[in-house]
């Protein structure tokens, strides 16, 4: 204890047994560590990220049936011999969730017999929560209805073709944002009204082509404007005038649409950036920070959130440190989607509504209970297997010790000791299929030399394929016979993207195009998510110091020399500014 007692007051450079770079580790996290009783981290911050993102597969879908009813499912597990139950099913009494418990097996090691009980354990088919109503062709959904390919969507409505989005309404084709209603292509945006390709902007309408607006209605290719309407190209017109500009740019073909698209992305590129998107928020480094306050290096935080460090999407969670896509959750440390009031969680992953529990997967409204899958009510377990009180606290320590004795070591000689979040190789996901791909692009060659595995897609054979390039350039020259045809991706398969080489249009994804006059996509729904990504930075931090050299701001006729952290690399060529300099020029 005197060792840590003295670190507490110290930074610490480790380095880091997955990609050998040097990482600190801060007196406030080693009193993090303290209050949560384990030892500090052998990974750095972004291969603890990794670790997480890889175990859970987001978009790439399967066609299997329920173990026990045989209804047809769509799952995000593919057919390798493992059971996978509808939801009905899951929670049911239909099945004995305690028929596969094991004793513990002391001359094994503890994480390959938790291995061993998460394969054979039976899975709910995707990870969906609440009342789901006709949203089958998606993952990690709450509460939502009408919901088709969506991914981390929660109290939606009609929405199609998005991820991170939550309580939204008659939307396709957007990426975190909240709160929108009758919108496409959002991008880090929020309370939106019929706005289409509009970028970090909150409370527009009936506005197209937008970068960082707020409250503006009836505009078009402007960035940078607050309270504003009828603006052009960042000018201001007449009603009149601002309505034959729009006209003008023909948004119901798909080449005009794709010519305003390329001049959103020059005025895109040369607008000022804010170094983060922090808005309503104390103590806060990161981006897309909003009414938070001590967030520490983390993304995608809202909703009163308080004390995270090292968080992606984290929403009324309170002292979360290493947490990916938490909901309502307080007290955890290395978890993957730990929703619903969840509390003192360490190194789970799709845990609901548990508390006390470490080394767990897919547990519902447990407590006390280490190292099981898949239980539903159930306290003081062991690799499911039902212990007394007295016994189970007994064997959790002697369990930790035997852990740190008896270390996993992966096949490139990583070596998890109790403390560490599962080893990479546990989920049986392809790198390509999971989150990782999205926040830590890597190529398949790569990604194997790295020791991760890689999902090659069957090659698919479609009937009646059209090239997307062969569909009548306007809307209004759409008919229904397009829902019976399969368009060819022009990515034709590209891993990187999941690309699907084809895709169909679906009737209500058809009648929202010619309600809002919007052309037909020519990519598949995957390319266009990634599409998508890069309109967001990756998250990452870099110390930078502010680009500003107008003289009529504070720091007068020499450069800002204001330093701060931001996702947008030292070489990037955008105006980064500092918060006054960007409030002087913007606000």
């Amino acid at each position: 204890m005197s060792t840590l007692t003295e670190t507490l007051s110290t930074n610490k450079v480790q380095t880091c047994q997955n990609c050998n770079q040097n990482f600190t580790i801060e007196p406030s996290d080693f009193a993090f560590y303290e209050k949560m009783k384990v030892p500090p981290p052998t990974f750095c911050p972004d291969c603890r990220l990794v670790r997480r993102l890889v175990c859970r597969n987001m978009r790439s879908l399967y066609k299997r049936e329920c173990g026990i009813c045989h209804k047809s499912l769509i799952s995000i597990y593919e057919d390798t011999g493992h059971l996978v139950f509808c939801l009905n099913c899951y929670n049911s009494d239909n099945w004995n969730q305690y028929m596969y418990a094991k004793s513990i097996n002391w001359s094994h090691n503890f994480l390959l017999q938790f291995y061993e009980l998460l394969k054979n354990q039976p899975k709910v088919y995707q990870t969906s929560i609440g009342t789901i109503i006709n949203s089958d062709y998606g993952n990690a959904i709450a509460n939502s209805k009408n919901s088709y390919l969506c991914f981390s969507s929660i109290d939606n409505e009609d929405v199609m073709y998005s991820e991170n989005i939550d309580r939204c309404r008659n939307t396709l084709d957007c990426f975190c944002v909240q709160d929108l209603d009758q919108c496409s292509w959002n991008i880090t945006s929020s309370k939106n009204y019929n706005s289409h390709f509009v970028i970090s902007s909150h409370s527009c309408i009936d506005s197209y082509f937008l970068y960082d607006c707020v409250n503006c209605q009836n505009c078009c290719l402007s960035s940078n404007i607050r309270n504003q309407q009828y603006v052009f190209k960042n000018q201001k017109l007449s009603k009149e005038l601002y309505s034959q500009a729009v006209l003008g740019l023909r948004l119901e073909t798909y080449s005009g649409f794709e010519s305003a698209k390329v001049e959103f992305n020059e005025m895109y590129r040369n607008s000022i950036h804010k170094y983060a998107q922090i808005l309503s928020s104390q103590n806060a480094t990161g981006d897309f920070i909003s009414n938070s306050k001590n967030i520490t290096n983390s993304f995608d935080v809202t909703d009163s959130s308080e004390d995270i460090k090292y968080g992606i999407r984290i929403i009324k969670s309170k002292e979360v440190f290493d947490c990916s896509f938490s909901l309502s959750a307080e007290l955890t440390y290395e978890c993957a989607s730990a929703t619903g009031g969840t509390y003192n969680q360490l190194f789970t992953v799709l845990c609901f509504g548990s508390k006390d529990i470490e080394y767990s997967f897919y547990c519902k409204n447990c407590s006390d209970c280490f190292g099981c899958v898949g239980l539903k009510n159930s306290q003081y377990c062991i690799l499911n297997k039902q212990y007394t009180k007295e016994e189970y606290f007994k064997l959790v320590g002697e369990i930790k010790n035997y852990m740190n004795e008896n270390p996993y070591v992966d096949k490139v000689g990583r070596i998890y000791k109790y403390g560490e979040f599962f080893p990479f190789e546990f989920w049986g996901f392809g790198y390509n299929e999971t989150l990782a791909l999205d926040y830590f692009p890597l190529s398949k060659e790569d990604a194997i030399n790295m020791g991760y595995s890689w999902k090659d897609r069957e090659k698919r054979e479609y009937s009646n394929l059209t090239e997307s390039g062969s569909l009548p350039d306007s809307t209004n020259d759409i008919t229904e016979d397009i829902l019976n045809v399969a368009i060819a991706c022009p990515n034709k398969g590209f891993q990187e993207f999941q690309c699907t080489s084809a895709f169909k249009i679906i009737s209500e994804e058809l009648q929202f195009y010619k309600q809002k006059k919007l052309p037909m996509p020519s990519f598949c729904p995957n390319c266009r998510h990634y599409q998508r990504l890069g309109y967001k930075n990756l998250p990452k931090l870099y110390h930078r110091t502010c680009t500003c050299d107008l003289t009529n701001h504070f720091h007068g006729s020499t450069p800002c020399v204001v330093e701060f952290e931001t996702t947008y690399a030292p070489k990037r060529p955008e105006k980064v500014y500092c918060e006054k300099c960007y409030q002087q020029e913007v606000i």
